[in-house]
């Protein structure tokens, strides 16, 4: 989401939202004095845009549908500085496919990624795969699917001679397969590229417990039971790009910080939004709105970090103010900080339902600064709750680059 500048007092703020499954939009706008006789707010432009006028100051946004209406709006909240219009949608013939956490469309899956891609640093162009090294992708089941190597390494099943089980280990999910990564393919998850650790090349590890970085010569000697998984930093700029599996020896690349090919082209994943997608899933497959972001591979000088909890209220909505005038679509979430203990104690509960989300440090920064920006856009009334705050965050969509 791209920062706005919070607005001046003497400023109009106007925010729209399409609440998509019940088809509703709803216009607020928030003035810098109260409503009076030379406040007028009309749709516009067929029903694209919405515009008001106070006390001699205009100002306009585009909504996020075409309202059913045209003219002018009835004002009646005359006195207050916060003024609202709920304004239902014609019903369609069609039915539309109602949004489900489910049915979400995710970052760059197997089947956008252009067979042969070679795989580079985003910020950099430093090359990590060349062209041609990877010949197939393939999407992985789970979004835990390190937690699933782990456990498959240090308590791998008895096999089987079964034509399931065969069947199983030719997709490389079965019993007799080491569920690691594979020389020549590419597994793809919600947030990451899992590749062998012979098939990179311009990487370097460092343990997340201090500053030391090693190259892949010494990694064997560095995989020991004291850490599962090293920082793996670009060798040319030295951005974190993604972890180490020490026992499974494979490469995760996170995708907001690689380029490669996909078709159509498309615009590169953000942090905030493979964070969407990973808490859309959780929904998904556990049924709790409600989570903690806890930092991944957290080093000493993260300890005393606050980590994320986060609770979505609503899983899309489409949005728009006379600060962004693209329709925007995104989640709209609770969330607040808080401390480890509060966190462990969380997730440990039997009674919370509060499910927990590994990230990485600086996208949980990342994403904590856009929810704090997005709230320049939100009314006044509708920042916080209780001891929450309110925000939004993007949602990944397919757009041509």
């Amino acid at each position: 989401m791209t920062a706005v500048a919070p607005p001046s007092k003497s400023d109009i703020l106007i925010y729209a939202e399409l609440l998509t499954n019940i088809r509703h939009i709803t216009i607020k706008a928030c003035l810098p004095s109260p409503a009076d006789h030379t406040t007028t707010a009309e749709i516009f432009d067929e029903g694209h845009k919405f515009r008001i006028n106070h006390n001699g100051v205009t100002a306009e946004a585009v909504l996020p549908a075409t309202a059913p209406v045209k003219g002018a709006l009835p004002v009646s909240q005359k006195g207050s500085i916060e003024l609202t219009w709920r304004l239902p949608l014609q019903p369609v013939h069609a039915p539309e496919r109602q949004f489900l956490p489910e049915n979400q469309p995710l970052p760059w899956s197997a089947s956008d990624v252009k067979p042969g891609s070679s795989v580079s640093c985003r910020a950099c162009n430093q090359v990590f795969l060349r062209n041609g090294v990877i010949r197939i992708w393939k999407d992985l089941p789970s979004e835990n699917w390190a937690e699933m190597m782990e456990f498959w390494h240090c308590h791998k099943p008895v096999e089987h001679d079964k034509p399931e089980e065969s069947d199983l280990q030719r997709r490389g999910y079965g019993a007799a397969s080491a569920i690691t990564a594979q020389p020549g393919v590419g597994f793809v998850d919600i947030t990451s590229f899992l590749f062998a650790e012979l098939d990179c090349s311009s990487i370097k590890f460092a343990s997340p417990k201090s500053s030391e970085k090693f190259d892949r010569s010494e990694s064997a000697i560095q995989a020991t039971n004291e850490e599962k998984f090293l920082n793996v930093n670009c060798s040319n700029c030295a951005s974190n790009v993604g972890t180490f599996s020490v026992l499974a020896f494979t490469v995760a690349f996170f995708k907001w910080q690689i380029a490669c090919e996909v078709s159509p082209v498309q615009e590169a994943p953000s942090s905030s939004e493979c964070l969407v997608a990973t808490l859309l899933s959780t929904i998904a497959r556990s049924g709790s709105s409600k989570s903690v972001v806890m930092p991944r591979n957290m080093s000493s000088a993260d300890e005393s970090s606050h980590h994320l909890q986060l609770w979505v209220l609503n899983n899309h909505i489409i949005f728009t103010s006379n600060q962004i005038s693209t329709p925007t679509s995104a989640v709209k979430v609770l969330f607040k900080e808080i401390g480890e203990k509060e966190a462990l104690d969380l997730v440990e509960s039997l009674s919370n339902d509060v499910q927990d989300i590994n990230f990485p440090a600086p996208a949980i920064q990342v994403a904590r600064e856009t929810l704090k920006s997005s709230q320049d856009m939100l009314p006044l009334s509708e920042r916080s709750f209780q001891e929450w705050q309110v925000g939004l965050l993007e949602r990944w969509v397919p757009q041509r680059a």
